[in-house]
């Protein structure tokens, strides 16, 4: 696990993710009920989606990027399981959290790493699959954690994202979380630019009212 970096950008929502509180109770309550407000469909049903995106995948190394507690690193890890997922984040908290959750459960092919989706400690082109769910909109910069992520990435490689859409309503909530807690959400076509520049192309992808999952090349 990499120590802290000068100038780590860690805005106000990720540092309430860093809470006790939260960590302890980020699967079982916090990310269910996050993504059904956002979605109104169980979480279970989009673990479906995920893995569904990601049974294609080669056995090569997977990344899990902002896996916080492993929620979708274990599951990932069980559906391949010959093969190595990294589960990366910022967050010491969540990381012991998934690393306890790992140890009481069957996948042993995991590794946690601590870094920052800005600058992944990996050479390029090692990955062939990367998951990064319920997190780009809440990096300060999405761009640069995409171009990382391009980087890192094997040719052929594929990347799974959910993430969340800027509602056409939402009697001012939506700029109180962007202004002041830092939550992101992007437009749909400013997302596709975005991916575009890096090369990416979508493949799939499932859009339940704010939150749109994709698989992309």
């Amino acid at each position: 696990m990499l120590g802290g970096r000068p100038g780590e950008v860690i805005t106000p929502f990720q540092r309430l993710m860093q809470t006790p509180a939260i960590v302890n109770i980020y699967e079982k309550f916090w990310r269910r009920l996050g993504y059904y407000i956002a979605s109104s469909r169980n979480f279970s049903d989009e673990m479906q989606t995920v893995l569904r995106f990601g049974a294609s995948r080669s056995s090569g190394l997977t990344l899990d990027l902002a896996c916080g507690t492993g929620i979708f690193s274990r599951p990932l890890a069980e559906q391949l399981g010959d093969s190595i997922v990294v589960g990366l984040d910022m967050s010491w908290p969540m990381l012991n959290r998934a690393r306890k959750l790992k140890e009481k459960g069957r996948a042993e092919n995991i590794l946690f790493v601590r870094a920052t989706a800005f600058s992944l400690p990996f050479g390029d082109s090692c990955f062939s699959y990367v998951n990064c769910c319920g997190a780009l909109h809440l990096f300060d910069r999405p761009d640069l954690a995409l171009r990382e992520i391009r980087r890192i990435l094997a040719p052929g490689g594929s990347l799974c994202v959910q993430t969340t859409l800027r509602p056409n309503r939402s009697a001012g909530m939506a700029y109180f979380l962007e202004r002041f807690i830092r939550f992101g959400f992007f437009d749909e076509n400013e997302l596709k630019n975005l991916l575009k520049l890096q090369g990416f192309e979508i493949e799939k992808a499932e859009r339940h009212r704010i939150s749109y999952t994709f698989l992309a090349k």
